[in-house]
């Protein structure tokens, strides 16, 4: 059995269904604990408990109760920023008001493709997983915000995996703003990390894989293969896919970060965010939900749908269920619908 955490509100719900569903699929025996950031989201998984047998569901309020210096943090910073400020608290509550033999935290939009259990068998020789961003080379600048991605972590109920997550906790209630602050080389909850391994030596294994902690940012770096219906990654099977940067702004138009991140793109890519966007719409049709609503205001440009679309580098145009369109908007047929698009807004 292995324990996981994710948090999400119902702008984040079909992630957090098509997580869930994708554990089972992989056949994976777990208990994921899904902390509910809004009613919709807690009422939901009320109303179906037997279609999810395998989740707890969590409040923030159960939370805050337990930790007063976390509900002081909601009038200090803004909404995001106290989402990221959840990343060390919610774990320690969770092992600590359970008694979990471990607990893995990871974000909603991740796709688990193959069973995750034996990146948990890492806690025979370690306390802690951590999944470093893995930059590109082209991108390499970026690691300045953090060496790893604050995705997927595992932490052993042990000396160390408490330790660490006590620290981290102390250091996001002080500060988590989302923003550089280059006089004190910190970034959100997420630049913390990369004393970790000298905090912990020995302790702390990294997932320099090419199997686990693939996304838009590390691309580069993989041959990604679509054979007899599986992914693999270096001829390995994919364990996991993280799909930031992927945001829906209509049935047909969303975004990928490969113009960002300038992730080189290929068919079988294609066929991966395909597979995922379907999952997605299929989940986004019960609910009666289509489009994503971007918390972090500062990455969302301007108020008009098709303005913030339009600022992206790239995109997806969904043809079919079977059919999917790369634009880069850089190229002439990028500038031409870039420019339909607009007309139409």
């Amino acid at each position: 059995m292995i324990y996981l955490t994710t948090y999400f509100d119902k702008n984040y719900l079909s992630r957090g269904i098509v997580l869930y569903q994708s554990l089972v699929d992989t056949g994976t025996t777990f208990q994921l604990y899904v902390l509910c950031l809004d009613d919709f989201t807690k009422n939901y998984f009320q109303e179906n408990k037997n279609k999810f047998s395998s989740i707890t569901t969590i409040t923030l309020t159960d939370l805050e109760q337990s930790d007063s210096e976390l509900l002081i943090c909601k009038s200090n910073r803004n909404l995001v920023e106290y989402y990221f400020t959840l990343s060390p608290c919610l774990p320690l509550f969770l092992i600590e008001k359970f008694s979990l033999p471990h607990i893995c935290t990871l974000d909603a939009d991740i796709l688990f493709l193959h069973n995750p259990s034996k990146l948990f068998q890492y806690l025979n020789d370690f306390s802690i997983v951590i999944t470093p961003h893995k930059f590109s080379n082209e991108i390499k600048e970026l690691e300045k915000f953090g060496k790893y991605n604050v995705s997927f972590q595992i932490f052993k109920n042990d000396e160390i995996g408490i330790a660490c997550l006590k620290r981290w906790r102390t250091q996001c209630i002080a500060w988590c703003s989302d923003f550089y602050d280059e006089q004190n080389n910190r970034f959100a909850d997420q630049k913390y990390l990369d004393e970790w391994t000298t905090l912990y030596p020995n302790k702390v294994k990294e997932l320099n894989d090419a199997v686990s902690g693939l996304a838009p940012w590390n691309l580069n770096h993989y041959n990604i293969q679509l054979k007899n219906g599986q992914f693999f990654s270096n001829n390995e099977s994919i364990i996991f896919y993280h799909f930031h940067h992927f945001k829906l702004f209509s049935d047909k138009l969303a975004t990928n970060g490969f113009y960002f991140y300038k992730a080189r793109t290929f068919k079988a890519i294609y066929a991966l965010y395909l597979m995922y966007w379907n999952k997605l719409e299929k989940i986004n049709q019960q609910l009666a939900t289509q489009k994503d609503v971007m918390q972090r205001t500062h990455l969302s440009g301007n108020n008009t749908t098709y303005q913030k679309f339009l600022d992206e580098g790239s995109a997806f145009v969904k043809l079919s269920n079977k059919n999917i369109l790369y634009l880069d908007f850089q190229t002439w047929k990028g500038r031409l619908l870039k420019y339909m698009l607009k007309l139409y807004a």
